[in-house]
């Protein structure tokens, strides 16, 4: 991650700066900078976070001089707030524990602040400048300059050594927490140690006859700190394009931290404080695939998970319409092996055996949902598929005839192996039949809300050319589908294996015309998406300000980025609602609006409803009639804000 760093000159800005390669310096001197100065700095680095650790810290000067120091502490730290407000930078500050009484220490962040001395009540000021911020996370600590353990250090405010702190709060910067974070070690003051009272003198000699007044003990609580030290989700940076490997890429659209889309919580409070990763999108300009920059682990993604095909009306009939379509295109006959990879609840197979008499193998990685598909009579392999699972399907089942992964491929972060698996799995005149959300219509449609955790890719056409003519494979057919705001449909078949058809160039062709090689297209999208973020926000809150009762339908993956995105909460959308019943109770991730069972449309009578599965608009508006006859409105919000 690009990191921009406002101080270089204390103990811990000298140290943070040797921690990083990725550090940049914005040294501007001691003294008031402009929003201006910021904005060229924040234009030349364009840093993904700033960490805001300069600051005015000689307490003579302070107490001689307490406007400047309000100019410079709070002043700067206001600009600075500004600035990253306006280029969705996430802001880290670097405050003080002494904002906290002082008076027992082991203080959590949730204690009253009431600093004794100017300085303390100077950074206090900068705390309140930095919350302007939405992606802000403030850090609460002591740093001393050495850990010598001398009385100043030690018996008052049981500082931390620079060198210790530093790696702290890199990784608390780069981490998904917001708010408020206690940073420190377990050190505790001279006076805690010898088990006596600590005395407060009132004021400390620095030098001379010079004086600061102290705290007894500003100590802190470090639990939060070290809970999600132990519990957070791992997450990992790609560096590399999953196609090509190429290291050149380039982000163009950051939607700042967010929640794990299906992440669904048992309470509002739960929800609100969902662990949020850094959602952001590069553009290989090698081979062109759009890229997530961090990938979450798959076990904590799909380990549970709560999406069910067979609940959806509108992507049942899809899969029937699929097995028939593609069954023919495939030349599949009765009893061929059939596999279908993250197969849900067995929804597209169960269609197979009904329309062609097939011999269905499910690969679900999700525990509860592999139950399902096994209750329903479809063989399931409760796996993420890898070469052992493709080793373990031909022992067991044979070579396969057709493996489909419908909305899967762009899920996997090793597609390279993903491919591998596939091949060794099929047989010669096999095919595998990839469905994936098409990033033709994505752009052309501003639909940004498709872009969560679960998606690691984003296609369109080339890269999957590219990639199966590296593993031995070759696309030999593509068509668009309408299903999921536009999708294309490809298949892959061992080389020599099958004709390569027309389609497949035409489509080449098209997406270069159209500018999807070019990193251009992309970054004008990004602003195009801003604007449709801007205008959705405005439009619902004058709806809400009108005295207006919105709900939302649908608790989709999709709905929770476009939500988060937005910065809705249950003061914009009462509820949502939703069909399936491992969602109804629970809370979505990171706004906190209840999910509750669409019956309530009827009863409490919204004034709108917000369509976040807007792709399956049509069949919400059918199913939904009953509202609509009652004098209810459809909000539809992708790709333009828009009333039914």
């Amino acid at each position: 991650m690009r990191i921009l760093l406002t101080d270089v000159k204390s103990a811990l800005g000298k140290q943070l700066q040797g921690l990083s390669p990725d550090i940049q310096v914005l040294n501007l001197g001691d003294s008031v900078w402009s929003e201006q100065q910021i904005e060229e700095q924040l234009e030349q680095f364009k840093p993904e976070i700033l960490i805001h650790n300069a600051e005015l810290s000689d307490r003579l000067v302070i107490e001689n001089d307490t406007e400047k120091a309000m100019r410079q502490n709070i002043g700067n730290s206001l600009n600075v707030a500004l600035v990253c407000q306006r280029h969705r930078t996430r802001l880290v500050y670097v405050s003080t524990d002494e904002v906290y009484k002082g008076e027992r220490g082991n203080y959590s962040e949730m204690d009253e602040v009431l600093p004794v001395d100017d300085f303390s009540w100077t950074k206090l000021g900068g705390e309140a400048a930095v919350r302007l911020v939405p992606n802000h996370l403030i850090i609460r600590t002591g740093v001393a300059e050495t850990d010598s353990g001398g009385g100043f250090v030690d018996q008052w405010f049981s500082h931390d050594a620079a060198a210790k702190i530093a790696p702290m709060v890199l990784d608390a910067a780069q981490s998904p927490l917001t708010g408020v974070l206690n940073i420190g070690t377990e050190r505790k003051t001279s006076a805690s140690l010898l088990d006596t009272p600590a005395q407060m003198p009132g004021r400390l000699r620095l030098r001379q006859d010079s004086y600061c007044r102290v705290a007894p003990d500003s100590s802190v609580n470090l639990n939060k700190w070290i809970e999600f030290k132990a519990e957070h989700p791992v997450a990992k940076s790609n560096t590399a394009c999953r196609a090509c490997e190429s290291k050149n890429l380039e982000i163009y659209l950051d939607l700042g931290l967010m929640p794990l889309a299906n992440n669904l919580a048992h309470s509002a409070d739960a929800a609100r404080e969902n662990p949020r990763f850094p959602l952001q999108i590069a553009l290989c300009q090698d081979c062109s695939l759009s890229q997530l920059t961090v990938m979450v682990d798959p076990e904590v993604l799909f380990g549970y998970y709560t999406y069910r095909s067979s609940v959806n009306p509108g992507f049942v009939k899809h899969c029937r319409d699929m097995a028939t379509s593609v069954g023919e295109y495939a030349k599949i006959h009765e009893d061929d092996v059939v596999v279908d990879i993250a197969g849900n609840d067995g929804t597209l197979l169960a269609e197979f055996v009904d329309e062609l008499k097939v011999r269905p193998v499910n690969i679900e990685p999700a525990g509860n949902i592999a139950a399902i598909a096994n209750a329903r009579g479809i063989d399931t392999i409760n796996e993420f598929w890898s070469e052992s699972v493709s080793q373990k399907l031909k022992t067991k089942f044979g070579e396969a005839k057709l493996i489909t992964a419908t909305n899967v491929f762009g899920h996997v972060d090793d597609i390279s192996g993903f491919l591998k698996a596939t091949k060794s799995a099929l047989r010669s005149d096999g095919l595998l039949m990839l469905e994936f959300p098409y990033l033709v219509d994505l752009i052309d449609k501003k639909e940004f809300d498709t872009i969560y955790f679960e998606h690691l890719s984003y296609l369109p056409l080339k890269p999957i050319v590219v990639l199966a003519k590296r593993l031995g494979m070759e696309v030999v057919h593509a068509e668009k589908q309408n299903i999921h705001g536009g999708s294309l449909r490809v298949f892959i078949a061992p080389q020599g294996g099958s004709t390569v058809e027309n389609s497949v160039a035409k489509l080449l062709t098209k997406e270069k015309e159209k500018g999807f090689e070019n990193l251009e297209t992309y970054k004008k999208w990004a602003e195009g998406v801003h604007l449709l973020v801007e205008n959705l926000s405005s439009n619902l809150r004058k709806l809400k300000l009108n005295g207006a009762k919105i709900a939302a339908f649908g608790a989709s993956a999709k709905g929770n980025t476009l939500m988060n995105t937005c910065r809705f909460s249950t003061s914009t959308i009462d509820y949502i609602v939703d069909d399936t019943p491992e969602k109804i109770g629970k809370y979505s991730p990171g706004t906190g609006i209840p999910i509750i069972n669409r019956s309530a449309l009827y009863k409490d009578r919204p004034d709108y409803l917000v369509v976040l599965a807007w792709n399956f608009i049509d069949d919400v508006v059918a199913s939904t009639k009953e509202y609509a006859d009652q004098g209810g409105k459809y909000i539809i919000p992708i790709p333009e804000f828009r009333v039914l």
